[in-house]
């Protein structure tokens, strides 16, 4: 297979966000932070805004007024500008017209999966996978039937997230996480994965067993999951319940 380029791969992720709004104007979308999908919210503002290398005239239209956003995790007690609320304020809220009281996060929002489930659960959910096989903060060994919690930090994750912080000292321990049951339950998810470093994490996730030392493998048995990459690999799961 013709890998996509990163570019390639973040436009696909960006149409398909499009497309469920444009399905379903009040979905609810799981929303990830991190490298991997910061051109997604890229071209998803410019789109939005109708400034930018991406706002040409075959933009799509987005009405962001009616869709709830929830974030995957979060950090606990730190500065505002380390949060994830903010990197999803900074990369694309700001450009929306995506109403302040729908912009989610576990961190300020009581009885999160209650709320999620009370507004028909989630319809689109965009994963990323950590190098040891974690989705949002659910580390290796976390219980299937998890839902929104407190969880230490793996030092892998630590690592690959300490260029925020500027030290790997000064990297929280802690965060908050949707838990897998909640993410699992969304109707379609799509995982992204980007760089040739995460090709062997992927491969061991998605043509291995199912297992929850490597949580990202349980997307075998969803009913609707997609893996996109930007090197090669690409595989769906529409596992019949």
């Amino acid at each position: 297979m013709q890998p996509a380029s990163y570019e390639q791969l973040s436009l696909k992720v960006a149409h398909a966000i499009v497309e469920q709004i444009r399905i379903k104007p009040n979905c609810c979308l799981g929303l990830p932070t991190g490298n991997t999908p910061l051109l997604t919210y890229h071209i998803l503002a410019n789109w939005s805004s109708g400034q930018g290398q991406y706002a040409d005239s075959d933009a799509p239209a987005i009405d962001w007024s009616q869709v709830l956003c929830f974030a995957l995790d979060d950090y606990f007690n730190v500065d505002k500008q380390h949060t994830f609320e903010a990197f999803l304020e900074k990369h694309l809220y700001s450009h929306t017209n995506l109403p302040l009281d729908n912009r989610l996060n576990p961190c300020l929002t009581e009885d999160y999966d209650l709320l999620i489930e009370s507004c028909g659960g989630l319809d689109l959910t965009i994963l990323g996978i950590g190098s040891n096989g974690h989705i949002a903060f659910n580390e290796p060994g976390t219980m299937a039937l998890s839902f929104t919690h407190c969880t230490w930090l793996s030092e892998s994750t630590r690592i690959a997230n300490q260029k925020a912080f500027g030290s790997l000292k000064s990297t929280p321990h802690t965060g908050i996480t949707m838990g897998l049951q909640t993410i699992f339950a969304s109707a379609r998810i799509i995982l992204m994965a980007s760089s040739e470093a995460k090709r062997t994490i992927v491969e061991q996730a998605f043509d291995g067993p199912v297992t929850l030392d490597l949580p990202a493998s349980l997307l075998q048995t969803h009913s609707h999951a997609d893996v996109w990459t930007d090197f090669g690999y690409e595989k769906s799961f529409r596992h019949r319940i």
